[in-house]
């Protein structure tokens, strides 16, 4: 045990390199190392430096904040939190596009994980206080009664970006040959987020469907329209009948 340690033992009148980690509040295995000579005495007082971003408001942010709603989840551990957005495989183009918004916005490049049995793609980062930065709440979005943040609306881009996030993680296109019906949905558990898209086309001049299951434009000119306006990067799942 070296000297400095055996002093703050003496100085926090304390026995046990447990109980001067707690004193400190410090890991034990920190101290262990200090202790035993493998790390400088100056890194019991060192604190890791912890990654955190807060952009300003963008359309790359408003969209970021769609495609989250929709596809993505923020889990909390104990001295970070994840951003998990999962895309589908079949899309590489797509998932490509979601990880540098990722890294474009948080300023940090994420990792793209494949799983093994399921047509997915996981684009996921680490850091702290990604709540803070996308003003989304930690944990299940339907408990959460989660919506689009408010300042989103105060601007046309932004609420074009943003949905333009929702409806590619959880939209749908549909034709109907029979009826001649085209239609463009957007499916989702959440009621509150439901409720918020319909506004969000409302407030930009549609005419939405609100479903117990979806929000959808099923007038032929509206739903070209929203397509030419949102400049989607993606193919829709199509729900051709």
């Amino acid at each position: 045990m070296t000297a400095h340690v055996q002093g703050l033992l003496k100085k926090y009148n304390v026995k046990t390199l447990k109980e001067l980690s707690k004193k400190l509040k410090i890991s034990l295995d920190k101290v262990k190392n200090v202790s035993s000579g493998r790390t400088s005495r100056k890194a019991l007082f060192t604190e890791r430096s912890q990654y955190r971003v807060f952009p300003e408001r963008s359309r790359e942010l408003a969209e970021l904040i769609g495609v989250t709603l929709g596809d993505g989840n923020i889990f909390q551990f104990k001295r970070c939190q994840r951003l998990t957005i999962s895309c589908n495989s079949s899309y590489k183009a797509y998932t490509e596009h979601v990880r540098d918004l990722v890294g474009g916005v948080l300023k940090k490049e994420p990792s793209v994980l494949n799983r093994s049995q399921a047509n997915c793609s996981d684009v996921r980062i680490y850091m702290q206080d990604i709540d803070k930065a996308l003003g989304l709440p930690v944990g299940n979005k339907i408990k959460n009664s989660v919506e689009i943040p408010e300042w989103i609306f105060g601007r046309k881009p932004y609420l074009i970006k943003c949905l333009k996030g929702l409806f590619e993680t959880d939209g749908h296109y549909g034709l109907n040959r029979k009826f001649y019906v085209e239609y463009i949905q957007f499916c989702n558990k959440s009621g509150s987020l439901k409720l918020s898209v319909f506004r969000a086309l409302k407030s930009l001049g549609y005419s939405p469907q609100l479903g117990s299951t979806y929000v959808r434009l099923a007038r032929k000119m509206e739903v070209r329209r929203f397509i030419r306006e949102v400049r989607f990067e993606r193919p829709f799942p199509s729900l051709v009948n």
